[in-house]
């Protein structure tokens, strides 16, 4: 009987001296550390800082989140300290966990850590994630606008080989339209009505029987049209960028140059 007892109580004693299954640990875990820039650096007060532990063991698979955090800088300078909580019923005995910082302007990534931070989430220490700034792609350029066509457009004189157009007072504004349709073209001098013919092959052009009113005007208005009206014959040729037209001789130089209006 003594011996049956003494069993009994050793047995008793075995059962209260082992520890529970779960023991007294959290479940919650917590990794902190701070958040330092590789280079001094003033970011946006409205910039999110975004730390995250992954499960990185899989190369060849998205990473794994096993918690994450995020925090509004509202103008806060570095270090920049962080606590992320995640939950130990979620780490994986063996696999291997890292940490990894952002810091975002909306859609835009201003920086990120480039280097690996490992992480033991059982016995988290603490860590200083380093970001490095994301060079930032300028967006592209809007496309310009197409050339403006040669024919059936109004074209504002602004210079005649090289002296720029004047528009007298009370007067029209030079200009010359060549009609897509009949091969002529009519406009203004600035006193006078312009009028005369055109052939146009490929980017050759020449401008023939060129004639005006008779109307008489200011001196200077009048002096003005008249150089127009000389360097008319001399045109051989065209180059549109944009809304911008040049007149060109022979040689190639300028002898007109005018710009696109639209007309209401």
């Amino acid at each position: 009987m003594r011996r049956i007892l003494l069993v009994a109580m050793v047995g008793v004693l075995a059962i209260v001296g082992a520890p529970s299954a779960g023991g007294d640990e959290p479940e919650m875990l917590t990794l902190t550390g701070t958040v330092v820039y590789r280079e001094p650096s003033a970011p946006p007060a409205d910039a999110l800082l975004t730390v995250t532990l992954e499960d990185i063991s899989l190369a060849d698979a998205p990473a794994v989140t096993l918690g994450q955090a995020q925090f509004q800088l509202n103008g806060q300078s570095a270090p920049i300290p962080f606590s992320l909580a995640y939950p130990r019923s979620a780490v994986v005995p063996q696999a291997t966990y890292s940490a990894r910082a952002r810091l975002t302007q909306g859609d835009r990534l201003l920086f990120t850590t480039t280097q690996n931070n490992p992480v033991d989430p059982l016995r988290p220490a603490p860590l200083q994630l380093v970001l490095e700034p994301v060079a930032q792609t300028a967006p592209p350029p809007p496309p310009a606008p197409p050339d403006a066509s040669l024919t059936d457009t109004y074209w504002k004189l602004v210079s005649v080989q090289g002296a720029p157009v004047m528009v007298a007072d009370q007067m029209r504004e030079p200009h010359l339209v060549l009609n897509g349709q009949d091969g002529r073209f009519a406009g203004s001098g600035g006193v006078n009505r312009l009028m005369g013919g055109y052939t146009l092959t490929g980017d050759a052009l020449t401008l023939s029987n060129a004639a005006s009113t008779m109307m008489a005007g200011p001196p200077e208005a009048m002096a003005q049209e008249q150089a127009i009206l000389a360097v008319l014959p001399l045109v051989r040729g065209f180059r549109i960028t944009g809304n911008d037209l040049t007149l060109v001789d022979d040689a190639g130089a300028a002898v007109l140059q005018a710009v696109a209006v639209a007309l209401n």
